[in-house]
């Protein structure tokens, strides 16, 4: 049965948690006029118990006395220059360098507040301006992305700094002793997280744009390169450079770099997919043409070139955040702030692609539009369906022959209610745009099909297709399609050692050979560890311990040495915890990765058949 529960909106996913960005100074600010008043009324109790037993002072003087210190906190003394309290402050004496702690603790948690507040209207302000317009867009995330860094990398500064300070002081007060190990672990995380924001500020990520595909030169298919000119000297806007073909289910243009087989072009580039052309008439494959020029035209393609090294970077930076533990509160701070501005990006991306349909039905037809979509849109679902139903499969496949098998298949499916289904959520496939909904888009260009119109659409027979103008398009096919088949083997293969018991003498084969038994020697003769798919072994156990007994894995220093702690359930010697010493193996890295993706393994075999058989 389909879950019913909606996904989170933005609220709940993005503005919820961006308020723990306000928790830590917060709890410092309530923390240090706690710790100053727990403070000024210990003194007090003190002054008050020395001047009941002063013997010497008149009932006038005591009341007087009395008056002047409940007046007068020992903390505002502590922090006066005046001279009239300057007695007071002797009588404190070094008291007074712990109330000034208290003082800068509750002066910084007002810093990291004030800061997180100017943030959130930076943010508010960016992130609605970028709904305005492409240039304010552009603008806007510039403005705000150079802002926010700073801010977010000084609260990540100032929150590390309190976080140390509470982790001394929070253990002093309320249980009248402090933890050096606790205080140093604090310290040594804020200071590497710290670290590796203003690293992350500072890095660039890596653009590169990979393309399966193989450039198609003019001499390769002269008459789609005149095809492609003539769409662009009708829109009036510059061809592109290069054409790349391939298998992929959509078509794009781009003026990013892209790499193919080890070379980067760039300039313009169009990608065509032969997969689909061969389902297209040639008029609509012209009109999914002319709808990519028309991005061109557009800007589009500029506009995503400009913001796209900032988003990269801007990914990055969340990606370090959220990593560094401490640094999570900012994470989701910056998060939502993507967020917001995801939103604008979304819907000027969804303006394009109607203003980009809307050209190309200018240049062609809104019929040849609409059935492009409708082509397109079920070819990429069905092709959905074949591979998650492969990939899905616990039997290895001689040969998964995804082209043939969509090929053979799609008549069925185009005649099924499946398809209707899918059409109806259909989205297209892009690598840089957001795509609104089929309908959306048919209605725009003033088309309407209905369902038996769309299934009529996908079982006509193509007259003549774009890939006849290839010289070689059955051979750039094969290539793609063998690469991409193997991968594709290949994920599912190890995806099957992940799933299986195993059971069988096949399966344990298939398993061992993505999971091999491995053995870790020990500095110290005699010492090692072993495992394999089922169980883990100490030479300073008495006897293995299977996988499917440990409940938690966990790594702990004790002693100046490296420990990981299994949690084991059972009967028998072996109940409770086990302990491998990992600073007694020469690869104590490699032994810790190999337990924990063994265990890792194991785990995912009994979720996966718990769910075949709940199935």
């Amino acid at each position: 049965m389909a879950s019913s529960r909606k996904s989170p909106g933005f609220v709940q996913r993005y503005v919820l948690p961006a308020l723990l960005l306000f928790a830590l100074p917060l709890f410092g600010l309530w923390f240090s006029g706690h710790a100053s008043d727990r403070f000024d009324a210990q003194v007090l109790a003190v002054i008050e118990k020395q001047i009941g037993l002063d013997a010497e002072l008149s009932a006038e003087d005591r009341q007087e006395a009395l008056a002047f210190y409940r007046a007068v906190s020992a903390s505002a003394a502590c922090l006066s220059d005046g001279e009239e309290l300057a007695r007071y402050r002797e009588n404190l004496g070094s008291a007074c360098s712990d109330v000034k702690q208290f003082g800068w603790a509750r002066l910084g948690s007002w810093v990291l507040l004030a800061l997180g507040v100017a943030s959130t209207v930076v943010a508010l302000l960016c992130g609605l301006a970028a709904f305005i317009s492409r240039p304010f867009q552009y603008g806007s995330f510039l403005v705000g992305w150079l802002v926010l860094r700073v801010t977010s990398a000084l609260q990540v500064l100032g929150q590390g700094v309190l976080a140390v300070w509470l982790s001394y002081w929070v253990t002093a007060l309320w249980t009248q002793r402090y933890y050096p190990k606790l205080i140093g672990a604090m310290a040594v995380i804020a200071a590497i997280a710290i670290f590796l924001v203003v690293v992350a500020i500072f890095r660039r990520p890596p653009m590169d744009f990979d393309v399966e595909a193989e450039e198609v030169p003019e001499e390769r298919a002269p008459e789609l390169w005149a095809c492609v000119r003539r769409l662009c000297e009708r829109l009036q806007t510059s061809p592109p450079d290069h054409i790349l073909a391939g298998i992929d289910t959509n078509f794009f243009v781009t003026e990013h770099e892209v790499r193919v087989d080890g070379r980067v072009l760039t300039g313009r580039t169009l990608f065509v997919s032969l997969s689909l052309l061969r389902l297209l008439e040639r008029s609509e494959a012209e009109a999914v043409l002319a709808h990519e020029m028309g991005h061109l035209l557009g800007g589009d393609t500029g506009h995503s070139k400009r913001l796209a090294p900032m988003l990269a970077h801007f990914g990055h930076y969340l990606q370090t955040l959220y990593e560094g533990g401490v640094t999570r509160p900012v994470f989701y701070f910056m998060a939502a702030y993507r967020g917001l501005f995801e939103l604008s990006l979304g819907r000027s991306r969804r303006a394009s692609e109607l203003a980009a349909d809307r050209l190309a039905a200018g240049v062609t037809s809104g019929q040849d539009i609409a059935r492009s979509l409708v082509k397109v849109g079920a070819y990429a679902s069905f092709r959905d369906r074949v591979e998650a139903k492969l990939f899905a499969q616990d039997e290895q496949h001689q040969s998964v022959a995804i082209a043939q098998r969509v090929a053979h298949g799609f008549s069925e499916y185009a005649q099924s209610e499946a398809v209707h289904d899918d059409l109806h959520r259909a989205v297209t496939p892009h690598p840089f745009d957001s795509h609104p909904p089929l309908g959306a888009r048919m209605e725009n260009v003033g088309v309407h099909l209905k369902p038996a119109d769309m299934a009529q659409v996908l079982l006509e027979p193509v007259a003549s297709s774009w890939v006849e103008a290839f010289v070689d398009a059955e051979a750039i096919e094969s290539r793609l399609w063998g690469v991409y088949e193997e991968r594709f083997s290949q994920a599912h293969d190890l995806a099957l050692a992940y799933r299986y018991e195993p059971s069988t003498e096949e399966e344990r084969q298939h398993v061992e050979k993505h999971f091999p038994p491995l053995t870790f020697e020990g500095k110290a003769a005699g010492h090692e560890v072993r495992l394999d798919y089922a169980q883990v072994s100490c030479s300073e156990w008495e006897q293995p311990i299977e996988f499917d007994r440990i409940t938690s894995a966990s790594t702990a220093d004790r002693m100046f040495k490296k420990y990981l702690d299994l949690q084991v359930t059972g009967e028998g010697r072996f109940k409770g915890r086990r302990s491998i010493c990992l600073s007694k193996l020469k690869d104590p890295e490699g032994a810790l990765e190999a337990v924990g993706r063994y265990l890792g393994r194991h785990r995912f075999m009994k979720e996966h058949r718990s769910k075949s058989e709940a199935a």
